[in-house]
């Protein structure tokens, strides 16, 4: 069960954030772990009790150290308010759900949730009054597990902040190749150096940004590499010509219009131009991007659904 979950989960991240993986399949993958994990929650409590094979139901009369596991599974502290812990119980709730709120915006704090989870569950097991038995290495390995499963969920929004950047389309100024509206996943890098063809996200310099602009912090454009650092572009008669040559670009749908150039890619700087070149504020109006200005290659287009397509 623990190998399916973990096979599932790492298909998920796989799906939603990888270059060929389909993201509405991630999604329903993470429908699909959540019915999994509530089975094994179910399963696991189920067979602490006499009757395997009986339905699961709230224990009735003197309470049980294996229910109130099964509740502190779900929240911590509730195993604890089960068997009347309120200030306990409380205490436990308050700190696992406070804590993991805070992980969000904290990622050196993500081991603490699954740590007050997983010691919840053993806590509410080994003060339990009046226990007949004890199962040390069953609640060891059930607090193992629970922990580990916990720590690589919360593991994921860190990772994918840390190694992924979004995007939605805000123009025509790709098209062909992007709609408007589409979201993409940008991958970032710190080692990345764009090449010619890379569809690149940038947040705008000065002379880029439109006449009234807002929300400039968030403000992130999408174009296309075409003139790397040191190379003479020059753009004419429908063609874009790199260092006297011509380049081949088969994801346009008209040919440009307009005369620019020749000039030099100037050092630590990018030529950038939109795919639909007649209908695109690019490098030939504003100029240049500087490389500190990139956040990196746009690789697939995520949502909407018959949209989602790796980028090349």
């Amino acid at each position: 069960m623990v190998l399916v979950a973990f096979t599932l989960m790492g298909y998920t991240v796989w799906s939603i954030f990888g270059t060929n993986g389909h993201t509405v399949r991630g999604f329903w993958s993470i429908g699909l772990f959540l019915v999994l994990y509530s089975f094994g929650i179910l399963d696991a409590y189920r067979g602490t009790q006499p009757g395997y094979a009986s339905r699961i139901s709230v224990p009735k009369g003197k309470a049980d150290p294996w229910y109130a596991v099964f509740l502190s599974q779900l929240l911590p502290g509730l195993g604890h308010l089960y068997l009347q812990q309120a200030v306990l119980g409380g205490a436990f709730l308050v700190a696992g759900v406070t804590v993991a709120l805070l992980a969000n915006s904290f990622p050196q704090l993500v081991a603490i949730p699954p740590l007050i989870w997983a010691f919840s569950c053993y806590h509410v097991y080994a003060t339990f009054p009046h226990r007949s038995s004890r199962k040390p290495g069953m609640i060891a390995l059930l607090v193992l597990g629970l922990f580990l499963m916990r720590l690589s969920l919360g593991s994921i929004p860190s990772w994918v902040q840390q190694a992924v950047e979004q995007c939605i389309v805000p123009s025509e100024s790709m098209v062909p190749t992007l709609q408007v509206g589409d979201h993409l996943f940008v991958r970032r890098d710190s080692t990345y150096r764009p090449e010619i063809g890379n569809i690149v996200v940038f947040k705008p310099s000065e002379a880029a940004l439109p006449s009234n602009p807002q929300n400039i912090e968030d403000l992130l454009y999408v174009k296309r590499i075409i003139g790397l650092p040191g190379q003479q572009v020059k753009v004419s008669d429908g063609e874009v010509y790199i260092n006297d040559r011509p380049l081949q670009e088969p994801y346009l749908e008209n040919p440009p219009t307009y005369e620019w150039g020749p000039e030099t890619v100037p050092s630590n700087s990018y030529f950038v131009l939109g795919d639909n070149r007649n209908n695109s504020r690019d490098s030939h109006i504003w100029g240049y991007v500087p490389e500190a200005n990139i956040l990196g290659e746009a690789y697939k287009i995520y949502w909407p659904p018959e949209r989602v397509q790796a980028l090349k």
